[in-house]
């Protein structure tokens, strides 16, 4: 080997290493990419299942959100679900409406990891994809196109998840698919099954699977509005979730 082709080897290496982003930059990137919009609201269709057999029911409901927190979530169908409506304005600050009752609950403590409304996401990670908070981040593995992310739980967290295996889009820094470890070992694997680019990126077809309960929720984005003024028409609060 000459010294100028050990150099131009160095240079290369030195300048791949340069490029690389650590961890957190990948996930500071996703998170930015889904949280671009002011706000966003969108009808949804979902399916809910037995993973390898037969569909159990089919729900529609609508979700309101803006940036990484806050967010809406009503049941708009079939009338057993309908009007039941989950406010977030972060992970501590949960509140569902129950028609039935026509009263609202606070979700607090371990009840905000139990599933959502019998869907195979809980009430924090329906509609969220926000996890620098509670997780360490860092590059397991590179290829050409994907980046393999190793989420670990931080010290001070109570989030349920011990570690989370993220595969990501380095074309686009967008997520793949998700695998989800508690004590016991896997407990949910998402897979994102379609992403669209309108305005922004939309994460328009995803898929839970309850790996442990051998059950999966399908969530399908319709009808997507970008920028609509949510804080100021006061959507975000305990008497928006009340009206029916």
């Amino acid at each position: 080997m000459t010294k100028k082709t050990g150099i131009f080897l160095m240079l290369m290496v030195w300048t791949e290493c340069a490029l690389s982003l650590t961890g957190q930059e990948v996930l500071d990137k996703i998170e930015a990419n889904l949280s671009a919009p002011v706000d966003q609201t969108a009808l949804c269709e979902i399916t809910l299942g037995k993973i390898g057999g037969n569909l159990e029911e089919k729900r529609t409901m609508r979700i309101w959100s803006a940036g990484k927190e806050k967010r809406v979530i009503r049941f708009l169908s079939p009338s057993s679900v309908k009007n039941i409506t989950l406010l977030v304005r972060g992970s501590d600050s949960m509140y569902i409406y129950l028609p039935a009752y026509k009263k609202i609950r606070r979700i607090q403590g371990t009840t905000r990891d139990q599933n959502f409304q019998g869907t195979d996401f809980s009430y924090r990670e329906i509609g969220s994809y926000e996890y620098s908070k509670d997780y360490h981040s860092s590059v397991k593995q590179e290829s050409e196109n994907e980046i393999l992310l190793e989420l670990v739980r931080k010290q001070d967290s109570d989030a349920p998840y011990t570690r989370i295996l993220m595969t990501v889009d380095k074309t686009v820094y967008l997520p793949v698919k998700l695998q989800m470890y508690d004590a016991q070992g896997l407990k949910k694997v998402l897979t994102i099954l379609q992403r669209e680019k309108k305005e922004y990126w939309i994460l328009s077809k995803v898929r839970m699977e309850d790996v442990k309960r051998h059950h999966y929720t399908e969530i399908t984005l319709k009808e997507v509005v970008f920028n609509s003024g949510l804080e100021k028409k006061n959507i975000f609060t305990e008497r928006f979730i009340q009206a029916e």
